[in-house]
């Protein structure tokens, strides 16, 4: 990175959409000052396991070694990490530091499904007419409040689980067990049963009845509230739109890596003038000139 003209280097999660939405907010940010950047997805880091877990490993590594900003031969490097926010607020789990930038909601996808037009991109994704994906999908900012609240049950037993740090069948690593099909309203007798089996697992686990609804509460508190991205998985949108996509269109579509284009696909309809996307590009220019890169484009 020392010996690159580049002077700004991001480090994102995954490699799906993360360089799409990171990278833009970078545009947006660096390009008007001048300013060369590269995004690399974590894969591209040594080490083994998950990407926030080799952001973390790296980042640790260089601010331990005073190697977040470098001047090298005169040439400023700034490294910057942009990681998915998860439940790591709730675990107390969060980097701070201005190279550490977060998502404000469960993941980036929760971003590309909020700010971005799922009509649009069932349409170009696969190529159906627009007029039957606005009747089936909704405008702008629809269609991801009705998916959402399908899978409310399965987000409060993975978040309790999550959250009270218990191992059990409900997981933020797996689709909704609750919900047979995916687009569909879950099914109670499911839902009662995995209710029971976890209620169970967390006081053998030794948490208070308290503890476990005051879990559930959270994420009854934010459906309640319209921030259910803060607690529902970005990742599982996809899955829940191909399913709707399958089950109802009026054309063949090719299930396979239907749900991977499709979130490419809701990406490109971002705006990217959200608060959050405007946050990110603010934090990412600021970081930038507090060590001298753009400083005379600035001016």
């Amino acid at each position: 990175m020392q010996m690159s003209r580049v002077p700004m280097f991001a480090f994102v999660e995954g490699v799906n959409v993360d360089g799409y939405v990171h990278g833009t907010n970078c545009d947006r940010a660096l390009t008007p000052l001048g300013i060369e950047y590269r995004v690399a997805p974590a894969d591209e880091l040594p080490g083994s396991g998950g990407g926030k877990s080799r952001l973390k490993a790296y980042y640790g590594h260089l601010a331990e070694n005073g190697s977040l900003v470098t001047n090298f031969k005169g040439k400023v490097t700034v490294i910057a990490f942009f990681m998915d926010k998860d439940v790591d607020d709730r675990l107390g789990l969060l980097v701070e530091s201005p190279h550490v930038m977060y998502t404000w909601f469960y993941d980036v996808e929760n971003h590309v499904f909020h700010e971005g037009d799922v009509a649009e991109a069932v349409s170009s994704s696969c190529s159906l007419a627009p007029n039957w994906c606005r009747q089936e999908f909704g405008g702008r900012g629809s269609w991801q409040a009705i998916a959402a609240k399908l899978w409310m049950e399965w987000v409060r037993l993975c978040f309790a689980t999550k959250s009270l740090k218990i191992s059990g069948a409900a997981n933020y690593g797996r689709p909704s067990a609750v919900n047979p099909t995916a687009h569909l309203v879950a099914d109670a007798s499911l839902v009662a049963r995995y209710s029971a089996k976890l209620h169970s697992d967390a006081q053998q686990a030794g948490i208070t009845e308290r503890q476990w609804n005051e879990a559930l509460t959270v994420v009854d508190s934010k459906y309640s509230t319209g921030c259910w991205d803060e607690v529902f998985k970005g990742k599982w949108y996809a899955h829940i739109l191909s399913s709707q996509i399958m089950a109802n269109c009026p054309n063949k579509i090719d299930s396979k890596h239907l749900a991977a284009s499709l979130v490419k696909h809701v990406a490109t309809t971002m705006k990217f003038n959200s608060l959050w996307s405007l946050a990110m590009q603010q934090k990412i220019q600021s970081l930038a000139v507090s060590h001298g890169l753009g400083a005379s484009s600035a001016e």
